[in-house]
């Protein structure tokens, strides 16, 4: 599936704290910096070594020492059935006392270490590639907060533009009522509108408080109150493909099912070791002897499951299924997948076009209001009348923001969505 995205971002970087400016790549890479489940890579690869040395150790030759003391009722005793016969045989001690030391050394085990190896091996890859895909995860919790914070970030510009109007047009009125052209009321419509605006300030400067706070504690650290989050610019269109990591996992753990299919096999491969035995006891190899004595034996064996009831069959069935079900999460990954991005695409065609209505729009409630205030000086109309037309202006300079951030946050869901951002 191929898709036209807007590839190139440009985002300036800044510092946190009592810095100037603050872009969204920045936000990223803190709040992955800062997120506990980064520290799990550490964990896994450690792991996957200690894994990989079990399966290594067993190569290396097993010792066992052991030892033994018992007593026993009855032993084995040789009698002639003719007792004329002047022939004296050795009696088994009924006590006896062993120290041993076995020793045992896989030459051939099949092939079987080496698979478990490898099954270790892809199923670590698996799990560090799932620490990815939780840590893509927050890029999509850190733009909800930055593009809530930046659509406040200019609704407040826009509150500050429209107070400026309305207190340079209050002095104006102020002066025609020191001269007797106004009465006193229309300036206090002026403070009245001034206060409430004032007002509207303060909530979205608490509002965006309370985001930036939410994004600080995503991002690790304190973000200042004055910090100004940079508008990302979008431009460039080319094909691109769908990039995300939850593809590599999927990927990852199907290879990780194929060397657990590949393990099940080899268990049932044949084992030739050697073995070896050496120690001191009372009696030794020897059992009719009552002394005690230093003893060894080499030898080697082989073992071979040449039946193990269809086991290790089951097994591999059992991880085809998986496999199956795996397959299945995939495919439903992608049909949800290419929803979401034909989703986002549509937004960012109507975002595109209400931004071009909206900035004729706000084109001519500029000059409405322009002529309102040239009319408000004239005394045609009243203060109310003008703050009426000048609230219209400003409602649609927001509305046109809050359309550009809504493209803005279309564009970074859409890189997201394809695993670009």
């Amino acid at each position: 599936m191929k898709i036209r995205v807007s590839l190139l971002l440009l985002l300036v970087t800044g510092a946190l704290m009592a810095q100037e400016s603050l872009s969204l790549f920045e936000c990223h890479r803190l709040a992955i910096e800062h997120a506990p489940r980064l520290r799990d890579r550490e964990h896994i690869q450690e792991i996957g070594k200690l894994k990989t040395d079990q399966v290594e150790s067993n190569w290396y030759p097993s010792l066992d020492l052991n030892g033994k003391a018992s007593y026993q009722s009855d032993v084995v005793t040789i009698t002639l059935a003719n007792e004329n016969v002047p022939v004296a045989f050795p009696e088994v001690p009924h006590d006896q006392y062993g120290f041993n030391l076995d020793l045992s050394q896989t030459i051939f085990d099949g092939g079987l270490s080496k698979q478990l190896k490898s099954y270790e091996q892809a199923a670590i890859a698996a799990d560090l590639q799932q620490v990815e895909v939780d840590l893509y995860g927050l890029k999509g919790k850190v733009n909800q907060y930055f593009f809530a914070v930046l659509a406040l970030q200019e609704n407040r510009k826009n509150l500050e533009v429209h107070l400026e109007t309305l207190e340079a047009r209050a002095e104006v009125i102020r002066l025609a009522i020191d001269q007797g052209a106004m009465l006193k009321t229309e300036a206090k419509v002026m403070d009245v509108e001034v206060l409430n605006l004032r007002q509207s300030m303060l909530e979205v400067d608490s509002r965006k408080r309370a985001f930036l706070d939410a994004l600080a504690v995503l991002c690790g650290e304190a973000i200042h109150a004055d910090t100004e989050l940079e508008s990302p610019v979008f431009a460039g269109v080319q094909e691109a493909v769908p990039d995300r990591p939850e593809h590599r996992l999927f990927d990852l753990k199907k290879a990780s099912m194929e060397a657990g299919k590949e393990l099940a096999s080899r268990k049932r491969m044949p084992v030739l070791y050697a073995y070896g035995q050496t120690g001191y006891g009372k009696p030794g190899y020897n059992m009719l002897s009552g002394e005690w004595d230093f003893y060894y034996l080499l030898g080697a064996g082989l073992r071979w499951n040449i039946w193990d009831w269809n086991k290790s069959s089951r097994e591999r069935q059992l991880l085809e299924q998986q496999q199956f079900i795996l397959d299945n999460q995939r495919s439903s990954f992608d049909k949800e997948l290419e929803s979401l991005l034909v989703q986002e695409e549509a937004n960012i065609e109507q975002y595109k076009e209400a931004m071009l209505l909206e900035e004729e729009v706000l084109r001519l409630r500029e000059e409405i209001s322009s002529d309102a205030a040239l009319k408000l000086e004239n005394g045609t109309i009243t203060a109310t009348d003008y703050i009426t037309e000048l609230n219209k202006e400003s409602i649609s300079r927001i509305k046109l923001a809050m359309q550009q951030v809504n493209l803005m946050k279309s564009y970074a869901s859409y890189l997201n969505l394809l695993g670009n951002l």
